[in-house]
């Protein structure tokens, strides 16, 4: 599989229903996993998933032979995944922070969107003026401030977003790292639950220093949760396991025919003109992926759908 032979990837989950599954009910949760290609300079990758679960298990089986970076959130289920750095999302640190402010401090201190290409403001709040702000007004302003950081390297090759990190995130996340451990929070509070959540990722929260090419956020993958969400609102549900598995590869086919640019409903079509004659030129599969030439030529800008015959490509002809 193409996908673990990259050095990054990101993994999310979320759930959906399932009507006719053999040992559960109709009313159960089940899940779809997503799996995303980093940010490496290669074509993007997209990958859905569908298990009845949400157990460690079923990233650990997907991901056997990865052994790079994976981005995730904090969920402890991606610790099963063997031989790999795990990277956790800053967004969810920022998120619960954000969640322990007063109604009030809320609606002017916006949630960050992350998938945003607004550029956000650097946060003015110095270390010296900590004492004048609640706690949880401070642990978003230093997320905030990584974030921001973070939105000036975007455009740099690794190497260089790496040496950055280095030389300007280090000293925030030393301070960021000895106000969280000062705090003495009320056992079961939100403020609480924000600090255990930083101080318990410790670690995975910091790897993305280690690799340039890894992100601060698991965005990647959020993102295509989220348009299996939006889908999901519409469907409401799988009639059974074998349509589920049907709409993972629906969806791996869409979402990365629209991370590589290219026009999707060209692609599918072009895939269905296609496959019949995978059986009689199986090497030719190798032209049909989103990233080859002769789909780059075919489907990355609208073209007239009846202008495009099996001819184009003799290796699949029937």
């Amino acid at each position: 599989m193409e996908l673990i032979t990259r050095e990054v990837i990101h993994a999310d989950e979320t759930t959906c229903q399932v009507l006719r599954e053999k040992g559960k009910t109709a009313q159960s949760t089940s899940y779809m996993w997503i799996y995303a290609s980093g940010t490496d300079g290669l074509p993007k990758i997209v990958m859905y998933e569908y298990q009845s679960g949400r157990g460690g298990i079923h990233p650990q089986e997907f991901l056997e032979g990865f052994h790079g970076l994976l981005q995730c959130d904090g969920y402890q289920g991606y610790n099963k995944v063997i031989d790999v750095l795990l990277c956790c999302c800053m967004a969810h640190c920022r998120r619960k922070f954000f969640e322990a402010l007063p109604a009030e401090k809320k609606k002017t201190m916006k949630l960050l969107d992350i998938n945003s290409e607004v550029a956000i403001k650097e946060p003015e709040i110095p270390e010296s003026d900590l004492d004048k702000y609640i706690p949880a007004e401070i642990g978003v302003a230093y997320c905030n401030k990584l974030f921001y950081l973070e939105r000036e390297f975007k455009d740099l090759p690794p190497q260089e977003r790496k040496a950055k990190r280095l030389e300007l995130e280090v000293t925030i996340w030393d301070n960021f790292w000895k106000w969280v451990d000062s705090l003495n929070t009320t056992k079961g509070s939100k403020l609480s639950k924000a600090v255990d959540y930083a101080q318990n990722h410790r670690d995975s929260l910091c790897n993305y220093l280690q690799d340039g090419r890894c992100e601060l956020s698991n965005n990647a993958a959020e993102r295509m949760a989220k348009s299996y969400a939006i889908g999901r609102k519409a469907s409401l549900f799988h009639a059974s396991v074998a349509g589920a598995n049907a709409s993972a590869i629906l969806y791996s086919l869409v979402e990365t025919a629209k991370a590589n640019n290219l026009n999707v409903f060209q692609y599918i079509y072009t895939l269905l003109l296609y496959m019949p004659g995978y059986k009689n030129g199986p090497d030719g599969i190798e032209q049909l992926l989103p990233w080859s030439d002769f789909i780059k030529e075919h489907c990355s800008r609208l073209i007239d759908v009846e202008t495009v015959t099996v001819e184009d490509h003799p290796a699949m002809t029937v």
